[in-house]
């Protein structure tokens, strides 16, 4: 040691470091008899040097980057670690360095540890801070993230050759860190680029971004992993499930190989599921458990050598830098999307899991026609994935006028879904993890053979989208049950093919006895149409029918037209949100709310005869202006010369 001490004297600059780091000598004399024995903290000075975020006499070489050890003077730095003493005493937090970038607001923080046996405590990450280097740095960025986006940086060792170095990124008021896999110390230029990741962007942008990056990890999945298609979406649902736990999320960067990875994965997955309530554990455990432990050997020959750390590190890494670059509005709400997003390509849109995946803008406006609150006990009797109930559950969980003992005790208490498949149940549970639940009240069973049940649940919001090539029972009589198991006074919302409220194919023939029976029951309050390619690729027609629940109907009907405004894009499975879409939306709740008479809906006398199709009874206008014949006959004259058919 003492041959490292003499070079470090010899460092540029260190003579005067001393009298150059702030709050140095006055706050903690003994810090210069320290750095002897300290190799690491000047090895990140040296790096901070060659780096270009000081000189060698410890100045700033751009004014709007500071950099301080200990402490730092910027007073809103301060006054956050001003509590955030490492034995948890209510004291100042020291880091070992302290850099704040004023172009981004953006503050860098460095713990160091002599020793690699101190560099991260797996057992809790919030435990033994004072010891080990990433359960510290991580501890003081939960305090600084109040207001800052922040890089954490832990350092453990004096060997160049077995040094550690694990990089954190934390934004600002978001609940968790990343993992961000950097083992060097970079510029402040890398630092900005990653925390500028979450601009604001729309909400097309950010969904077309997903939508290429879940196609990529289907991909790499596939091409470099072997893991086949229904088996993607367990793993990528475990590893979200996972990367929420702190421990995992700092910890399986420390591995090498897929074999201890998918170990530790399978681990963290257990743990989870074992501590929630939901029901039928060990269904999940044992629908899971194959699939994750056969990522131990899941990679193709002939590629080892080409993901230093194996390609299930490689994946995860990606997945968790997925979900910090993406951050906008909440994870709660990303993680969800990204799932469902994902499903499209790892599932066939749910078609091979026997499924109709509801796309998430409409399972939105399932949540806003129900009017959604706490008082709401939601039932879904065809659960599948999941996306109404964890609509349902966003809706209260992003809502700042609740507390949280009341979010608590409303997803604990009134979610309630039911789901036949086995692998389809697995998939919901994970879903609901990822929206933070897990508890609540999700059955593996047949709807029907609960029929006598469900009334006891005391639900009073309804919500299905029944199988439509379902053998046995016809979608209307999903519809039927739905209704049937709600209190009265209650909203019940189904989407369900035209086909479901006619009698066009023989499937349907007998729909009228449903329908009569319906309606002497539950009044129809609201039929509306779909739009086209709704389940792209699937070209099914649909409505949605809005029901009130114990009343007899009389009167008439809203029938309506939704436009959406999204577009299928070029290359894309899904259709995607354009500029137009939002707008749409808001003036199509606002009508729906007033139940008002506009371009897009009207009112209408039904009976259980007739098709409750919004087309079947729209007066068209058919007249063609002049100007319109003309514009229409240029625009495909051109059409011709620009694609050489003339």
């Amino acid at each position: 040691m003492s041959s490292a001490v003499d070079k470090l004297q010899d460092t540029p600059g260190y003579q005067s470091i001393g009298r150059q780091l702030p709050y140095f000598n006055h706050t903690h004399s003994r810090r210069k008899q320290q750095l002897l024995e300290k190799v690491t903290d000047m090895w990140v000075f040296n790096e901070f040097v060659s780096k270009g975020f000081i000189n060698a006499s410890f100045e700033p070489t751009d004014p709007s980057v500071r950099v301080w050890a200990e402490r730092s003077p910027v007073g809103s730095i301060d006054e956050l670690l001003s509590v955030a003493s490492k034995r948890d005493t209510g004291k100042p937090g020291r880091p070992e360095f302290i850099v704040f970038d004023e172009k981004s607001n953006l503050v860098l923080l460095v713990e160091n540890k002599r020793d690699t046996n101190k560099h991260f405590f797996d057992a809790d990450i919030e435990a033994r801070v004072d010891e080990y280097a990433v359960n510290g740095v991580l501890w003081y960025a939960k305090f600084l993230k109040q207001r800052f986006n922040v890089i954490a940086i832990a350092c453990s060792g004096t060997d160049p050759l077995t040094r550690k170095i694990d990089t954190f990124g934390w934004k600002q008021g978001v609940d968790t860190f990343a993992n961000l896999n950097i083992h060097e110390i970079g510029r402040i230029e890398d630092y900005r680029e990653f925390m500028s990741a979450d601009l604001v962007v729309s909400s097309q942008i950010s969904q077309i971004n997903l939508l290429n990056s879940a196609k990529q990890i289907n991909d790499y999945m596939h091409g470099e992993m072997n893991v086949i298609e229904h088996n993607r979406l367990y793993v990528l649902g475990a590893i979200l499930f996972a990367l929420e736990d702190p421990i995992f999320k700092t910890a399986y960067s420390q591995y090498n190989g897929n074999k201890d990875i998918a170990e530790v994965l399978w681990q963290t997955l257990e743990r989870r599921i074992k501590g929630s309530v939901v029901v039928d554990k060990e269904l999940l455990i044992a629908e899971l458990r194959p699939t994750i432990l056969s990522l131990r050997n899941d990679e193709k020959r002939g590629i080892r050598g080409k993901y230093a750390k194996g390609t299930l590190h490689r994946l995860i890494s990606d997945i968790d830098r997925l979900l910090f670059e993406h951050y906008k509005d909440s994870e709660l709400d990303l993680i969800s999307l990204f799932f469902n997003v994902f499903l499209t390509y790892s599932t066939k849109g749910g078609s091979d899991l026997g499924i109709v995946l509801t796309p998430p803008h409409i399972t939105r406006l399932f949540t806003d026609i129900a009017d959604i609150d706490l008082d709401s006990r939601i039932l879904d009797i065809c659960a599948g994935t999941g996306g109404f109930l964890t609509s349902a559950w966003r809706t209260i969980a992003l809502s700042p006028a609740y507390t949280f003992a009341e979010k608590e005790s409303f997803r604990k208490n009134n979610l309630f879904g039911i789901e036949i498949e086995p692998s389809v149940f697995s998939i919901i549970a994970l879903n609901m993890f990822l929206n933070k639940d897990g508890q609540s009240h999700l059955f593996n069973d047949d709807c029907f053979s609960l029929r006598e049940a469900l009334p006891a649940y005391d639900t009073n919001v309804g919500f299905v989208n029944p199988p439509y090539s379902n053998s046995t029972y016809s979608e209307i009589s999903f519809v039927e049950l739905m209704l049937d198991s709600l209190l009265p006074g209650s909203v019940g919302v189904a989407i369900v093919p035209v086909n479901a409220v006619s009698k066009r194919t023989k499937k349907h023939s007998d729909n009228e006895s449903y329908k009569q029976r319906i309606l002497t029951k539950h009044r129809l309050i609201a039929s509306i149409e779909m739009p086209k390619n709704l389940f792209f690729p699937k070209g099914t027609e649909t409505i949605v029918l809005v029901f009130e629940t114990g009343r007899r109907h009389v009167g008439s009907t809203w029938m309506a037209k939704f436009d959406d405004g999204f577009a299928l894009l070029k290359h894309q499975k899904t259709r995607t949100p354009t500029a137009i879409s939002e707008a749409n939306y808001q003036a199509f709740m606002a009508a729906y709310r007033a139940l008002s008479d506009t371009e897009f809906s009207f009112h209408q006398a039904l009976t259980y005869q007739d098709q409750w199709v919004y087309t079947l009874f729209k007066e068209e206008e058919y007249s063609v202006s002049d100007a319109d014949l003309q514009s229409s006959l240029n625009e495909y004259i051109a059409h011709m010369f620009s694609n050489q058919y003339l």
